[in-house]
Protein backbone atom coordinates (compact mmCIF):
# COMPACT_ATOMS: atom_id res chain seq x y z
CA UNK A 1 0.00 0.00 0.00
CA UNK A 2 1.28 3.14 -1.20
CA UNK A 3 1.70 5.92 1.60
CA UNK A 4 -0.54 7.82 -0.26
CA UNK A 5 -3.58 5.23 0.32
CA UNK A 6 -5.51 4.27 3.16
CA UNK A 7 -7.90 1.11 3.86
CA UNK A 8 -11.98 2.24 3.97
CA UNK A 9 -11.67 1.27 7.86
CA UNK A 10 -8.29 3.32 7.62
CA UNK A 11 -10.36 6.23 6.53
CA UNK A 12 -13.10 6.33 8.46
CA UNK A 13 -11.12 5.98 12.03
CA UNK A 14 -8.77 8.48 10.49
CA UNK A 15 -11.21 10.86 9.85
CA UNK A 16 -13.16 10.94 12.84
CA UNK A 17 -10.14 10.93 14.50
CA UNK A 18 -9.66 14.40 13.29
CA UNK A 19 -12.69 15.58 13.51
CA UNK A 20 -12.13 15.00 17.16
CA UNK A 21 -13.73 11.84 18.20
CA UNK A 22 -11.34 9.88 20.99
CA UNK A 23 -13.39 7.29 21.93
CA UNK A 24 -14.07 3.70 20.01
CA UNK A 25 -16.09 0.86 22.27
CA UNK A 26 -17.08 -2.40 20.75
CA UNK A 27 -16.38 -5.78 20.57
CA UNK A 28 -13.76 -7.09 17.39
CA UNK A 29 -15.45 -9.78 15.12
CA UNK A 30 -15.10 -10.88 11.92
CA UNK A 31 -16.76 -8.30 10.37
CA UNK A 32 -14.79 -5.34 12.08
CA UNK A 33 -12.00 -6.63 13.21
CA UNK A 34 -10.45 -4.35 10.36
CA UNK A 35 -12.30 -1.33 12.39
CA UNK A 36 -9.89 -1.88 14.94
CA UNK A 37 -7.03 -2.70 13.18
CA UNK A 38 -7.28 0.48 12.28
CA UNK A 39 -7.43 2.13 15.53
CA UNK A 40 -4.57 0.32 17.03
CA UNK A 41 -1.84 3.07 15.87
CA UNK A 42 -3.74 6.13 16.62
CA UNK A 43 -3.86 6.11 20.46
CA UNK A 44 -3.63 8.16 22.14
CA UNK A 45 -5.87 10.33 19.46
CA UNK A 46 -8.60 7.67 19.37
CA UNK A 47 -8.90 5.11 22.42
CA UNK A 48 -10.12 1.72 22.22
CA UNK A 49 -12.65 0.52 25.20
CA UNK A 50 -13.36 -2.77 24.85
CA UNK A 51 -16.55 -3.71 26.36
CA UNK A 52 -18.39 -6.99 27.42
CA UNK A 53 -21.92 -6.36 25.21
CA UNK A 54 -22.57 -3.71 22.65
CA UNK A 55 -25.75 -2.71 24.54
CA UNK A 56 -23.54 -1.37 27.19
CA UNK A 57 -21.24 -0.43 24.84
CA UNK A 58 -23.62 2.33 23.25
CA UNK A 59 -24.68 3.44 26.39
CA UNK A 60 -20.84 4.45 27.19
CA UNK A 61 -21.00 6.11 24.00
CA UNK A 62 -24.46 8.24 24.80
CA UNK A 63 -23.00 8.73 28.37
CA UNK A 64 -19.76 10.12 27.30
CA UNK A 65 -21.87 12.47 25.13
CA UNK A 66 -24.25 13.69 27.67
CA UNK A 67 -21.16 14.18 29.97
CA UNK A 68 -19.52 16.56 27.89
CA UNK A 69 -22.29 17.86 24.76
CA UNK A 70 -19.83 18.50 22.34
CA UNK A 71 -18.11 15.61 20.83
CA UNK A 72 -19.21 12.49 20.56
CA UNK A 73 -17.81 8.95 20.77
CA UNK A 74 -17.84 5.55 18.30
CA UNK A 75 -19.08 2.54 19.08
CA UNK A 76 -18.21 -0.47 16.48
CA UNK A 77 -19.74 -3.91 16.13
CA UNK A 78 -19.63 -6.92 13.73
CA UNK A 79 -21.82 -8.33 11.70
CA UNK A 80 -25.47 -10.05 12.48
CA UNK A 81 -25.96 -10.54 15.83
CA UNK A 82 -23.52 -7.93 17.20
CA UNK A 83 -24.91 -4.89 15.78
CA UNK A 84 -28.66 -5.93 16.62
CA UNK A 85 -27.63 -6.18 20.14
CA UNK A 86 -27.17 -2.31 19.99
CA UNK A 87 -30.35 -1.31 18.66
CA UNK A 88 -31.67 -0.22 22.19
CA UNK A 89 -28.82 1.96 22.90
CA UNK A 90 -29.44 3.66 19.56
CA UNK A 91 -32.81 3.94 20.73
CA UNK A 92 -32.30 5.54 24.17
CA UNK A 93 -30.14 8.27 22.51
CA UNK A 94 -32.19 8.83 20.15
CA UNK A 95 -35.20 9.67 22.10
CA UNK A 96 -32.96 11.74 24.84
CA UNK A 97 -31.78 13.62 21.99
CA UNK A 98 -28.00 12.33 22.92
CA UNK A 99 -25.47 10.91 20.09
CA UNK A 100 -23.07 8.87 18.77
CA UNK A 101 -21.84 7.36 15.64
CA UNK A 102 -22.06 3.71 15.58
CA UNK A 103 -19.79 1.72 12.75
CA UNK A 104 -21.44 -1.74 12.23
CA UNK A 105 -19.63 -4.44 10.43
CA UNK A 106 -21.44 -6.11 7.30
CA UNK A 107 -20.84 -8.91 4.70
CA UNK A 108 -18.91 -8.34 1.80
CA UNK A 109 -20.81 -6.34 -0.81
CA UNK A 110 -20.18 -8.90 -3.87
CA UNK A 111 -21.88 -11.95 -1.45
CA UNK A 112 -25.20 -9.78 -0.84
CA UNK A 113 -27.98 -12.05 -1.26
CA UNK A 114 -26.14 -15.54 -1.13
CA UNK A 115 -26.99 -16.33 2.89
CA UNK A 116 -23.76 -16.63 3.90
CA UNK A 117 -22.78 -16.23 7.18
CA UNK A 118 -24.87 -14.14 9.41
CA UNK A 119 -26.99 -12.24 6.39
CA UNK A 120 -30.29 -11.93 6.76
CA UNK A 121 -31.55 -12.13 3.06
CA UNK A 122 -35.05 -13.96 2.81
CA UNK A 123 -36.89 -10.62 1.91
CA UNK A 124 -34.71 -8.83 0.29
CA UNK A 125 -30.22 -8.84 0.52
CA UNK A 126 -28.77 -7.17 3.23
CA UNK A 127 -30.65 -3.93 4.77
CA UNK A 128 -29.86 -3.44 7.97
CA UNK A 129 -29.44 0.29 8.08
CA UNK A 130 -32.72 -0.04 7.21
CA UNK A 131 -33.85 -2.38 10.39
CA UNK A 132 -32.13 0.54 12.52
CA UNK A 133 -33.60 3.44 10.60
CA UNK A 134 -36.45 4.11 13.32
CA UNK A 135 -33.98 4.13 15.85
CA UNK A 136 -31.38 6.67 14.68
CA UNK A 137 -31.01 10.20 13.06
CA UNK A 138 -29.80 8.91 9.58
CA UNK A 139 -27.99 6.13 8.42
CA UNK A 140 -25.64 4.63 5.20
CA UNK A 141 -24.69 1.85 3.91
CA UNK A 142 -21.39 1.92 1.87
CA UNK A 143 -20.74 0.31 -0.71
CA UNK A 144 -17.89 1.69 -1.88
CA UNK A 145 -14.66 3.43 -0.69
CA UNK A 146 -15.91 6.53 -3.16
CA UNK A 147 -18.64 7.20 -1.11
CA UNK A 148 -16.77 7.31 2.75
CA UNK A 149 -15.92 11.00 2.15
CA UNK A 150 -19.32 11.93 2.15
CA UNK A 151 -20.72 9.73 4.55
CA UNK A 152 -17.92 10.47 7.41
CA UNK A 153 -19.17 14.50 6.71
CA UNK A 154 -22.61 14.09 6.61
CA UNK A 155 -22.36 11.54 9.61
CA UNK A 156 -21.27 13.90 11.51
CA UNK A 157 -23.11 16.70 11.02
CA UNK A 158 -26.23 14.72 10.98
CA UNK A 159 -25.01 13.66 14.81
CA UNK A 160 -24.87 16.65 16.07
CA UNK A 161 -26.79 19.89 14.08
CA UNK A 162 -29.88 20.92 15.48
CA UNK A 163 -31.47 18.25 17.94
CA UNK A 164 -28.79 15.90 18.38
CA UNK A 165 -28.96 12.20 17.49
CA UNK A 166 -27.14 8.69 16.96
CA UNK A 167 -26.15 8.10 13.35
CA UNK A 168 -25.03 4.34 11.68
CA UNK A 169 -22.34 3.58 9.09
CA UNK A 170 -23.27 -0.02 7.97
CA UNK A 171 -19.62 -0.59 6.46
CA UNK A 172 -18.92 -4.39 4.31
CA UNK A 173 -15.71 -5.94 4.92
CA UNK A 174 -14.71 -5.31 1.25
CA UNK A 175 -15.20 -1.96 1.34
CA UNK A 176 -13.27 -2.07 5.00
CA UNK A 177 -9.94 -3.08 3.17
CA UNK A 178 -10.59 -0.90 -0.26
CA UNK A 179 -7.84 0.96 -1.20
CA UNK A 180 -8.43 4.62 -1.38
CA UNK A 181 -6.26 7.59 -2.41
CA UNK A 182 -8.71 10.60 -0.94
CA UNK A 183 -7.49 13.06 1.15
CA UNK A 184 -9.22 12.85 4.60
CA UNK A 185 -11.75 15.27 4.82
CA UNK A 186 -12.17 18.64 6.76
CA UNK A 187 -14.77 17.12 8.98
CA UNK A 188 -14.44 19.58 11.99
CA UNK A 189 -16.90 19.37 14.90
CA UNK A 190 -17.93 22.32 14.26
CA UNK A 191 -20.45 21.94 11.28
CA UNK A 192 -22.59 24.77 11.80
CA UNK A 193 -21.99 28.60 12.85
CA UNK A 194 -24.08 29.84 15.00
CA UNK A 195 -27.23 29.50 16.35
CA UNK A 196 -30.97 29.32 15.13
CA UNK A 197 -32.51 32.59 15.78
CA UNK A 198 -36.56 32.97 16.25
CA UNK A 199 -39.02 34.85 14.51
CA UNK A 200 -38.34 38.79 16.02
CA UNK A 201 -42.32 38.91 15.55
CA UNK A 202 -42.65 35.61 17.14
CA UNK A 203 -40.33 36.66 20.28
CA UNK A 204 -42.32 40.12 20.76
CA UNK A 205 -45.32 38.17 21.02
CA UNK A 206 -44.18 36.04 23.65
CA UNK A 207 -43.05 38.80 25.29
CA UNK A 208 -46.11 40.91 25.70
CA UNK A 209 -48.08 37.38 26.62
CA UNK A 210 -45.49 36.65 29.39
CA UNK A 211 -45.50 40.12 30.18
CA UNK A 212 -49.13 40.00 30.99
CA UNK A 213 -49.08 36.36 33.05
CA UNK A 214 -50.51 36.64 36.66
CA UNK A 215 -49.21 33.40 37.18
CA UNK A 216 -46.57 33.04 34.77
CA UNK A 217 -44.14 29.44 34.36
CA UNK A 218 -40.98 27.86 32.46
CA UNK A 219 -41.42 24.69 32.18
CA UNK A 220 -37.30 23.26 30.52
CA UNK A 221 -36.42 20.02 29.07
CA UNK A 222 -33.20 18.28 27.86
CA UNK A 223 -33.13 21.46 25.54
CA UNK A 224 -31.86 23.90 28.28
CA UNK A 225 -29.29 21.41 29.03
CA UNK A 226 -28.32 20.98 25.23
CA UNK A 227 -27.76 24.44 24.16
CA UNK A 228 -26.30 25.87 27.32
CA UNK A 229 -29.51 28.08 28.18
CA UNK A 230 -29.01 27.94 31.96
CA UNK A 231 -28.08 31.36 32.64
CA UNK A 232 -30.45 32.46 30.39
CA UNK A 233 -33.72 30.88 32.13
CA UNK A 234 -32.38 32.19 35.51
CA UNK A 235 -32.53 35.49 34.19
CA UNK A 236 -35.81 35.21 32.75
CA UNK A 237 -37.43 33.07 35.79
CA UNK A 238 -36.36 36.06 37.77
CA UNK A 239 -37.40 38.83 35.62
CA UNK A 240 -40.99 37.47 35.55
CA UNK A 241 -41.16 35.99 39.13
CA UNK A 242 -42.21 32.88 37.27
CA UNK A 243 -41.84 29.32 38.78
CA UNK A 244 -39.44 27.04 37.24
CA UNK A 245 -40.35 23.18 36.01
CA UNK A 246 -38.11 20.59 34.43
CA UNK A 247 -39.07 17.63 32.89
CA UNK A 248 -38.70 13.85 33.52
CA UNK A 249 -36.73 13.11 30.62
CA UNK A 250 -32.91 12.36 29.63
CA UNK A 251 -30.88 15.75 30.67
CA UNK A 252 -33.70 18.02 32.17
CA UNK A 253 -32.14 18.12 35.75
CA UNK A 254 -29.46 20.41 36.43
CA UNK A 255 -30.65 22.76 33.46
CA UNK A 256 -32.02 25.16 35.98
CA UNK A 257 -30.21 25.38 39.42
CA UNK A 258 -32.46 23.33 41.77
CA UNK A 259 -31.41 25.52 44.99
CA UNK A 260 -32.77 28.08 43.47
CA UNK A 261 -36.19 29.70 45.23
CA UNK A 262 -37.83 29.60 42.38
CA UNK A 263 -37.74 26.10 41.42
CA UNK A 264 -40.71 24.17 41.44
CA UNK A 265 -39.34 20.44 40.84
CA UNK A 266 -40.79 18.16 37.98
CA UNK A 267 -44.66 17.52 37.61
CA UNK A 268 -46.66 14.46 35.86
CA UNK A 269 -47.04 11.33 37.90
CA UNK A 270 -44.00 11.13 39.79
CA UNK A 271 -43.77 14.40 40.46
CA UNK A 272 -44.37 16.54 44.20
CA UNK A 273 -46.91 18.65 45.89
CA UNK A 274 -45.16 22.04 44.63
CA UNK A 275 -45.05 21.05 40.75
CA UNK A 276 -48.62 19.62 39.90
CA UNK A 277 -50.55 22.72 41.12
CA UNK A 278 -48.40 25.27 39.90
CA UNK A 279 -48.48 23.92 36.70
CA UNK A 280 -51.96 23.64 36.20
CA UNK A 281 -53.05 27.14 38.13
CA UNK A 282 -50.84 28.74 35.50
CA UNK A 283 -52.07 31.47 32.80
CA UNK A 284 -49.21 31.05 30.81
CA UNK A 285 -46.19 28.22 30.31
CA UNK A 286 -42.68 28.71 28.67
CA UNK A 287 -42.07 25.39 27.57
CA UNK A 288 -38.19 25.18 26.00
CA UNK A 289 -36.67 21.92 24.90
CA UNK A 290 -39.63 20.19 26.33
CA UNK A 291 -41.50 17.06 24.51
CA UNK A 292 -44.66 17.37 26.66
CA UNK A 293 -44.33 13.23 26.89
CA UNK A 294 -46.84 11.14 29.35
CA UNK A 295 -44.15 11.30 32.53
CA UNK A 296 -44.49 14.89 32.56
CA UNK A 297 -47.83 15.98 31.42
CA UNK A 298 -49.72 12.94 33.53
CA UNK A 299 -50.47 11.46 30.75
CA UNK A 300 -52.89 14.33 29.34
CA UNK A 301 -55.46 14.22 31.86
CA UNK A 302 -57.38 17.59 32.34
CA UNK A 303 -56.62 19.34 35.54
CA UNK A 304 -54.15 16.74 37.13
CA UNK A 305 -51.04 18.94 36.09
CA UNK A 306 -51.91 21.25 33.20
CA UNK A 307 -55.14 22.70 32.43
CA UNK A 308 -54.18 23.46 28.32
CA UNK A 309 -56.16 25.34 26.93
CA UNK A 310 -57.06 27.82 28.98
CA UNK A 311 -53.73 27.98 29.54
CA UNK A 312 -51.59 29.21 26.94
CA UNK A 313 -48.42 27.71 26.02
CA UNK A 314 -45.55 29.22 24.29
CA UNK A 315 -43.01 26.59 22.89
CA UNK A 316 -39.58 26.91 21.76
CA UNK A 317 -37.74 24.08 20.26
CA UNK A 318 -34.84 23.18 17.86
CA UNK A 319 -37.03 20.75 16.42
CA UNK A 320 -40.07 21.56 14.75
CA UNK A 321 -41.96 18.22 15.22
CA UNK A 322 -42.38 19.38 18.50
CA UNK A 323 -43.95 22.34 18.31
CA UNK A 324 -47.61 22.01 19.08
CA UNK A 325 -47.47 18.44 18.56
CA UNK A 326 -49.42 17.27 22.20
CA UNK A 327 -51.04 20.75 23.30
CA UNK A 328 -52.17 23.48 21.28
CA UNK A 329 -49.42 26.87 21.42
CA UNK A 330 -49.83 30.17 21.65
CA UNK A 331 -46.70 31.07 20.41
CA UNK A 332 -44.43 28.27 18.79
CA UNK A 333 -40.74 28.96 18.28
CA UNK A 334 -38.42 26.71 15.60
CA UNK A 335 -35.15 28.11 17.76
CA UNK A 336 -32.11 26.88 19.86
CA UNK A 337 -33.20 27.71 23.30
CA UNK A 338 -30.28 29.97 24.63
CA UNK A 339 -30.43 32.23 21.65
CA UNK A 340 -34.51 31.94 22.08
CA UNK A 341 -34.49 33.04 25.65
CA UNK A 342 -32.10 35.30 25.00
CA UNK A 343 -33.90 37.14 22.64
CA UNK A 344 -37.60 36.93 25.02
CA UNK A 345 -35.20 38.63 27.87
CA UNK A 346 -33.87 41.36 25.87
CA UNK A 347 -38.23 41.89 24.49
CA UNK A 348 -38.97 42.20 28.23
CA UNK A 349 -36.44 44.42 29.24
CA UNK A 350 -37.91 46.47 26.23
CA UNK A 351 -41.38 46.37 27.02
CA UNK A 352 -40.79 47.10 30.67
CA UNK A 353 -39.63 45.77 33.91
CA UNK A 354 -41.54 44.17 36.60
CA UNK A 355 -40.93 44.55 40.21
CA UNK A 356 -39.91 42.75 42.60
CA UNK A 357 -41.30 39.04 43.14
CA UNK A 358 -40.74 38.50 46.02
CA UNK A 359 -43.80 40.34 46.99
CA UNK A 360 -46.16 38.81 44.79
CA UNK A 361 -49.34 36.09 45.57
CA UNK A 362 -48.20 33.55 43.01
CA UNK A 363 -44.12 33.43 44.76
CA UNK A 364 -46.14 33.31 48.12
CA UNK A 365 -48.19 30.59 46.86
CA UNK A 366 -45.24 28.71 45.60
CA UNK A 367 -43.98 29.08 49.31
CA UNK A 368 -46.79 27.96 50.81
CA UNK A 369 -46.29 24.83 48.53
CA UNK A 370 -42.83 24.10 48.77
CA UNK A 371 -43.39 24.40 52.38
CA UNK A 372 -45.94 21.55 52.24
CA UNK A 373 -43.49 19.31 50.27
CA UNK A 374 -40.65 19.51 52.54
CA UNK A 375 -43.39 18.16 55.53
CA UNK A 376 -43.80 15.07 52.62
CA UNK A 377 -40.18 14.51 52.23
CA UNK A 378 -39.68 14.54 56.16
CA UNK A 379 -42.60 12.09 56.17
CA UNK A 380 -41.23 9.76 53.52
CA UNK A 381 -37.87 9.86 55.11
CA UNK A 382 -38.87 8.97 58.60
CA UNK A 383 -41.61 6.25 57.80
CA UNK A 384 -38.38 4.18 56.22
CA UNK A 385 -35.06 5.01 57.09
CA UNK A 386 -33.76 2.84 54.77
CA UNK A 387 -36.49 3.49 52.16
CA UNK A 388 -35.01 4.91 48.86
CA UNK A 389 -36.08 8.89 50.23
CA UNK A 390 -34.13 8.68 53.13
CA UNK A 391 -31.03 7.45 51.40
CA UNK A 392 -31.31 10.03 48.24
CA UNK A 393 -30.95 12.76 51.58
CA UNK A 394 -28.16 10.89 52.61
CA UNK A 395 -26.26 10.72 49.12
CA UNK A 396 -26.81 14.41 48.58
CA UNK A 397 -25.07 14.97 51.90
CA UNK A 398 -22.30 13.08 50.89
CA UNK A 399 -22.05 14.06 47.38
CA UNK A 400 -20.38 17.19 45.80
CA UNK A 401 -22.33 19.19 44.19
CA UNK A 402 -19.97 18.78 40.44
CA UNK A 403 -20.59 14.86 40.43
CA UNK A 404 -22.06 13.28 37.73
CA UNK A 405 -25.00 11.18 38.70
CA UNK A 406 -26.25 8.07 36.34
CA UNK A 407 -29.61 6.75 36.89
CA UNK A 408 -31.28 3.44 35.06
CA UNK A 409 -34.78 2.70 34.93
CA UNK A 410 -36.93 1.84 37.82
CA UNK A 411 -37.84 3.49 41.48
CA UNK A 412 -34.15 4.39 41.69
CA UNK A 413 -35.21 6.37 38.52
CA UNK A 414 -38.10 7.53 39.89
CA UNK A 415 -37.05 8.46 43.43
CA UNK A 416 -34.36 10.44 42.17
CA UNK A 417 -36.37 12.42 39.39
CA UNK A 418 -38.33 13.29 42.07
CA UNK A 419 -35.83 14.41 44.89
CA UNK A 420 -32.34 14.75 43.79
CA UNK A 421 -31.05 18.30 43.89
CA UNK A 422 -28.99 19.10 40.76
CA UNK A 423 -27.17 22.12 41.04
CA UNK A 424 -25.60 22.37 37.53
CA UNK A 425 -26.27 21.05 34.07
CA UNK A 426 -25.15 17.99 32.82
CA UNK A 427 -24.77 16.59 36.42
CA UNK A 428 -28.05 14.53 36.22
CA UNK A 429 -28.21 11.45 33.29
CA UNK A 430 -31.26 9.83 32.92
CA UNK A 431 -32.65 6.77 30.47
CA UNK A 432 -35.78 8.92 31.14
CA UNK A 433 -36.92 9.02 27.24
CA UNK A 434 -36.71 5.50 26.71
CA UNK A 435 -36.45 4.37 30.43
CA UNK A 436 -33.44 2.14 29.97
CA UNK A 437 -32.75 -1.01 32.37
CA UNK A 438 -28.76 -1.21 32.27
CA UNK A 439 -27.97 2.43 31.29
CA UNK A 440 -26.34 3.82 34.73
CA UNK A 441 -23.04 2.02 34.55
CA UNK A 442 -21.84 2.06 31.33
CA UNK A 443 -23.29 5.51 31.07
CA UNK A 444 -21.07 6.13 33.80
CA UNK A 445 -18.02 4.86 32.64
CA UNK A 446 -18.88 7.15 29.20
CA UNK A 447 -19.18 10.05 31.41
CA UNK A 448 -16.05 9.32 33.52
CA UNK A 449 -14.05 8.92 30.25
CA UNK A 450 -15.27 12.54 29.43
CA UNK A 451 -14.98 14.42 32.78
CA UNK A 452 -11.98 12.38 34.53
CA UNK A 453 -11.61 15.01 37.01
CA UNK A 454 -15.28 14.70 38.02
CA UNK A 455 -16.98 12.14 40.89
CA UNK A 456 -19.21 9.82 39.28
CA UNK A 457 -22.13 8.00 40.56
CA UNK A 458 -24.16 5.22 38.74
CA UNK A 459 -27.27 4.35 40.77
CA UNK A 460 -28.71 1.01 40.10
CA UNK A 461 -31.10 -1.22 41.71
CA UNK A 462 -30.45 -4.76 41.96
CA UNK A 463 -32.50 -5.95 38.88
CA UNK A 464 -30.85 -3.47 36.41
CA UNK A 465 -27.28 -4.31 38.09
CA UNK A 466 -28.10 -7.76 37.17
CA UNK A 467 -27.99 -7.03 33.28
CA UNK A 468 -24.84 -4.68 33.27
CA UNK A 469 -22.98 -5.46 36.06
CA UNK A 470 -20.29 -7.36 33.46
CA UNK A 471 -18.97 -4.08 32.58
CA UNK A 472 -17.64 -3.39 36.32
CA UNK A 473 -14.81 -5.26 34.64
CA UNK A 474 -14.23 -2.37 32.13
CA UNK A 475 -14.07 -0.07 34.14
CA UNK A 476 -11.26 -1.98 36.36
CA UNK A 477 -9.44 -2.79 32.54
CA UNK A 478 -9.38 0.98 32.55
CA UNK A 479 -8.33 1.02 36.51
CA UNK A 480 -11.41 4.07 36.13
CA UNK A 481 -12.44 5.00 40.33
CA UNK A 482 -16.19 4.80 39.79
CA UNK A 483 -19.05 4.23 42.18
CA UNK A 484 -21.98 2.53 42.09
CA UNK A 485 -24.50 2.83 44.24
CA UNK A 486 -26.61 -0.44 44.35
CA UNK A 487 -30.31 -0.21 45.37
CA UNK A 488 -30.40 -4.10 46.54
CA UNK A 489 -34.64 -4.42 47.54
CA UNK A 490 -34.94 -7.90 45.80
CA UNK A 491 -36.92 -7.72 43.15
CA UNK A 492 -38.44 -5.72 40.05
CA UNK A 493 -40.38 -3.74 42.86
CA UNK A 494 -41.60 -0.49 40.39
CA UNK A 495 -43.77 -2.77 38.60
CA UNK A 496 -44.64 -5.33 41.93
CA UNK A 497 -45.87 -2.00 43.30
CA UNK A 498 -47.79 -1.20 39.93
CA UNK A 499 -49.04 -4.78 40.27
CA UNK A 500 -50.13 -4.15 44.05
CA UNK A 501 -51.63 -0.74 43.20
CA UNK A 502 -53.65 -1.69 40.03
CA UNK A 503 -53.54 -5.25 40.04
CA UNK A 504 -55.32 -6.16 43.21
CA UNK A 505 -52.45 -7.50 44.42
CA UNK A 506 -52.12 -10.06 41.59
CA UNK A 507 -48.10 -10.58 42.06
CA UNK A 508 -46.13 -12.32 39.42
CA UNK A 509 -43.10 -12.55 38.37
CA UNK A 510 -41.73 -8.92 39.76
CA UNK A 511 -39.98 -10.73 43.54
CA UNK A 512 -37.05 -12.90 43.21
CA UNK A 513 -38.06 -16.01 45.08
CA UNK A 514 -37.04 -19.86 44.23
CA UNK A 515 -39.74 -22.19 43.42
CA UNK A 516 -40.60 -22.63 46.78
CA UNK A 517 -41.59 -19.36 47.41
CA UNK A 518 -38.26 -18.81 49.45
CA UNK A 519 -36.74 -15.25 48.88
CA UNK A 520 -34.14 -15.93 46.31
CA UNK A 521 -30.78 -13.26 47.39
CA UNK A 522 -28.09 -12.50 45.13
CA UNK A 523 -24.79 -12.76 46.46
CA UNK A 524 -23.16 -9.38 44.94
CA UNK A 525 -19.93 -9.25 46.92
CA UNK A 526 -18.77 -12.36 44.79
CA UNK A 527 -19.70 -11.14 41.71
CA UNK A 528 -18.63 -7.37 42.31
CA UNK A 529 -14.75 -9.22 43.64
CA UNK A 530 -14.98 -11.57 41.06
CA UNK A 531 -13.88 -8.68 38.32
CA UNK A 532 -11.91 -7.03 40.99
CA UNK A 533 -14.11 -4.34 42.11
CA UNK A 534 -14.23 -3.54 45.83
CA UNK A 535 -17.71 -3.80 47.84
CA UNK A 536 -18.94 -2.16 51.09
CA UNK A 537 -22.25 -3.13 52.20
CA UNK A 538 -24.53 -0.77 54.50
CA UNK A 539 -27.45 -1.65 56.49
CA UNK A 540 -28.49 1.23 57.86
CA UNK A 541 -28.18 5.16 56.93
CA UNK A 542 -25.01 5.49 58.83
CA UNK A 543 -23.62 2.89 57.35
CA UNK A 544 -24.75 4.25 53.85
CA UNK A 545 -23.25 7.38 54.56
CA UNK A 546 -20.18 6.19 55.72
CA UNK A 547 -19.48 3.59 52.76
CA UNK A 548 -19.94 6.55 50.47
CA UNK A 549 -17.67 8.75 51.98
CA UNK A 550 -14.92 5.75 51.47
CA UNK A 551 -16.39 4.93 47.93
CA UNK A 552 -15.65 8.61 47.00
CA UNK A 553 -11.85 8.29 47.83
CA UNK A 554 -11.04 4.99 46.33
CA UNK A 555 -8.89 4.83 43.31
CA UNK A 556 -11.05 1.76 41.83
CA UNK A 557 -14.14 1.05 41.20
CA UNK A 558 -16.43 -0.07 43.88
CA UNK A 559 -20.03 -0.90 44.81
CA UNK A 560 -22.11 0.39 47.47
CA UNK A 561 -24.82 -2.17 48.13
CA UNK A 562 -27.60 -0.74 50.27
CA UNK A 563 -30.47 -3.15 51.47
CA UNK A 564 -33.21 -1.52 50.76
CA UNK A 565 -36.89 -1.42 52.11
CA UNK A 566 -38.69 -3.57 49.78
CA UNK A 567 -42.48 -3.59 51.32
CA UNK A 568 -44.88 -1.72 49.67
CA UNK A 569 -45.77 1.43 50.30
CA UNK A 570 -42.76 2.11 52.06
CA UNK A 571 -40.61 0.60 49.01
CA UNK A 572 -41.02 3.86 46.85
CA UNK A 573 -42.50 7.75 47.09
CA UNK A 574 -45.50 9.30 46.82
CA UNK A 575 -47.09 9.91 43.70
CA UNK A 576 -49.73 13.39 43.08
CA UNK A 577 -50.56 12.92 39.61
CA UNK A 578 -51.40 10.46 37.04
CA UNK A 579 -50.01 7.70 34.48
CA UNK A 580 -52.23 5.94 32.09
CA UNK A 581 -51.72 1.72 32.58
CA UNK A 582 -54.78 -0.14 31.64
CA UNK A 583 -55.36 -2.40 34.00
CA UNK A 584 -58.06 -5.10 33.22
CA UNK A 585 -59.30 -4.69 37.03
CA UNK A 586 -59.97 -0.53 36.21
CA UNK A 587 -59.23 1.79 38.78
Amino acid sequence: MSPNTRTGAQFLVESLARAGVKYLFGIPGHGNVSVFDAARDLAPEMNVVQVKHEQWGGHMADGYFRANRKTPAAVTTSVGPGATNLATALATAYVDSSSFIAITGQIQTYLFGMGIFQEIERQQWVDFPNAMKHLVKGSWQVTTGAQLPRVVVRALRTALEGRPGPVLIDLPMDVQVERLSYELPDAGLDVVQGRTRPDPDSVMKAAKLLLSAERPVVLIGGGVTMSGATEEVVKLAEFLGAPVLCSFRGDAKGGFPEDHELYAFHPGNVSTAVSNEVAKSADVVLAVGVTFSDETTSSYRPGVTFNIPPTKVVQVDIDVHEIGKNYPVAVGMVADARSAVSDINAALVSLGRRGDYHGTAWFERLKELKSVWADELQRLRQAAPMGMPNLVAVMRERVPREAIITVSAGLPQEVLSQQWVAYRPQTFISSGGFSTMGFALPAAIGAKLAKPQTPVIAVEGDGSFMMNNVELSTAVQLQMPLVVVLLNNRGWISIRDLQIRSFKNRLVATEFKKADGSEYSIDFEKIVRAYGAEHIPAKTPQEFGTALESALKMEVPVVVEASVESAFPRSGTSAFGFWDIPSPYGG
